[in-house]
């Protein structure tokens, strides 16, 4: 895992990268069953309904932003040397997690939470998942939240034929309990 990453509360200033993952999800895997990527107002009312009114855990992976290398004219011993430098005031969102209401029209359900997770397409495999989860869990103790589902769809062309990430699930303590099949069509298939 990169030794940079740092877990933190989700801001409305993370709502742009928040919501490019998400898009990236939507329009290139059944991992979601959204079909088009939110606008940033979208996803800006959907952070406001969880954090503002469900008061329920919303949280960012970031790591520093890597400036491009600027090259310095640096002499050591004669050479010329490209120097790269991190802005230590900018992040970079590889990650996000939430819960949100489950059924939320129906008051017996208020104690359970629905989970999302995603982790940016260029940094999986790399524990950010794994991360996110964690302190997710962790905050459900400050929450109202006593049960979290996590609802997934099964992409067969994934990791152990998209069981990969149930085994994941079930590593953290989730357990099984119904498939529901052939209830989303997306990509062509079911």
């Amino acid at each position: 895992m990169n030794t940079n990453l740092l877990i933190k509360r989700a801001e409305p200033k993370h709502i742009p990268s928040i919501a490019s993952i998400q898009t990236y999800y939507a329009l290139n895997t059944v991992l979601t069953f959204a079909t088009a990527g939110l606008t940033d107002a979208e996803f800006e009312a959907r952070y406001q309904n969880m954090v503002s009114e469900n008061h329920l855990p919303f949280l960012v992976a970031v790591i520093p932003r890597k400036r491009r290398p600027e090259k310095f004219e640096v002499q050591r011993q004669g050479t010329q040397t490209p120097v790269e430098s991190h802005d230590e005031g900018e992040e970079v969102v590889v990650g996000y997690t939430y819960l949100s209401p489950f059924r939320p029209s129906l008051p017996a359900y208020t104690h359970t939470g629905e989970l999302s997770l995603f982790v940016h397409p260029e940094h999986l495999y790399k524990g950010i998942g794994s991360a996110l989860l964690e302190k997710l869990l962790e905050a459900c103790g400050q929450s109202r939240i006593r049960e979290v589902l996590a609802v997934m769809a099964v992409d067969v062309e994934t990791i152990g034929a998209g069981l990969g990430l149930r085994d994941w699930y079930v590593g953290w303590g989730f357990e099984e309990v119904g498939k529901m099949e052939r209830v989303g069509w997306k990509m062509g298939r079911w």
